[in-house]
Parts: C-alpha cells; structure tokens; sequence
C-alpha cells in the first residue's frame, strides 16, 4: 500500500509517501507562502525522489481541518483532483486526529488545540485507554478562556499550536500539562491512513468535504454588510 500524504492545514506544511504503514520519504516546510506555490511541485519532487511517479500512488490521504480555510482549501482541492484523475481512493484525516497521534504512547485525557485567531481556537476532547481512542468532546470553536472553562477534568494533557499559544493560561491548572512537539503533522497523518486504509475506511474524491467549524471571514463579513 503506497500512501500519499498531505496537510496544508497551517502554516506548517507536510507531505509525506510511505509503503505499507513506513515512511518512503517526508517534505516539511514552515513558511507564510500560500501553499498554492508550493504543494504540487513539492509532491512532484518528493514522488520523483522516491522513484515514484503520481500513478503508483494506491490512495491518498489529506488533513481536512479545522485550520486555515485557505490551506485547507488547497489541501482538499489538490487531493480530489488527484485522486479522482486516477480513481483513486481518499483517506480525510482531521488535524485533531493528526494531533493526537504526535502523542501515541498519552494515556487518559488529550485536547488538542488548534490556534483559529481572533482569540479563538479549535478544540475537542479526547480519551485514550490502551489502543482505543473515544471523543469525548466534539469538535468546536471557542475562546481560549471559554475553553478552559469548559474542561472540567482534573488531568489532561493538551496539544496543538493553539496550546502552545495558550500555555500559561492552561498551565495554571493544576493536573493540566501542555505537550510540545514541532508543529508538522504528516507523519501521523501517515499513520492514521495506513490503519484507516487497512481497515477499507475509503471516500471517493467525490465524497472528500472540509471540515471547517467555522464560517470562513469572507462569508461573515459578506453577511455583515
């Protein structure tokens, strides 16, 4: 199973080629640049330097939010196209999720958070026990405090940009940890779509949706007038 991985979802931006479930090879780049510059040449160049053109690709797996609705726009837009010129499958992958699977040996509570500006954030609730992972929480947008308001577990573990940006504020509960790690998420996205691929989780290109959580700033300012 030759996998192609993508996640435009911030600004730090990964792709990543494994084969069954081991990585083939990884792009990571941190940059304010519109993804739209660089993702299709960099997936070109990766697939080349693997010995790989887009054709032995067997599905592909891309992060579909929450995050910036630009990048993951160009994320999901990518994808489809690539997959439904090659009728192949499609694996989304939430960058919840993705968070989440930086942290593969946490136990107990995890919450990822994800910076949505404007004092904002995206957030859900997470409890691993062994191998299972449960939501506990869906996913939401919310402010920071209202964030920390809402938790009411004595433990838990966050994780993200957006607890990193907020790790005072989280920090001053007592049983509350923020977890560091680079910001790049493909790796784990690799991860979860090989065990998802294993298991036949599919979507067709057709199928691929956003999931955004929140209106994008055009759209409410347009309503606004």
């Amino acid at each position: 199973m030759r996998l192609l991985s993508v996640d435009t979802s911030s600004a730090a931006g990964s792709i990543v080629v494994s084969v069954d479930g081991q990585l083939a090879g990884e792009v990571n780049v941190h940059s304010e640049e519109t993804h739209s510059v660089r993702l299709l040449p960099g997936i070109e160049t990766l697939l080349r330097s693997c010995g790989w053109s887009v054709r032995d690709v067997d599905a592909f797996a891309v992060v579909c939010g929450p995050g910036s609705f630009t990048g993951v726009r160009i994320g999901l837009t990518t994808i489809k196209g690539l997959a439904e010129s090659l009728s192949r499958p499609t694996i989304p992958i939430t960058a919840f999720d993705a968070w989440v699977e930086k942290f593969p040996q946490q136990q107990g509570v995890l919450v990822p958070v994800i910076d949505a500006r404007r004092g904002e954030v995206y957030a859900s609730v997470l409890c691993r026990s062994g191998q299972v992972l449960e939501v506990l929480s869906p996913g939401a947008v919310e402010k920071a405090p209202e964030l920390v308001a809402s938790i009411s577990h004595a433990e838990a573990c966050f994780v993200g940009d957006g607890a990193a940006a907020y790790k005072n504020l989280i920090s001053s509960r007592p049983g509350w940890r923020v977890l560091s790690d680079d910001p790049f998420l493909g790796r784990a996205v690799s991860r979860i779509a090989f065990s998802r691929a294993e298991a036949r989780m599919f979507l067709s290109a057709a199928e691929l949706q956003a999931y955004y959580l929140r209106k994008p700033d055009a759209e409410m300012k347009w309503k606004q007038r």
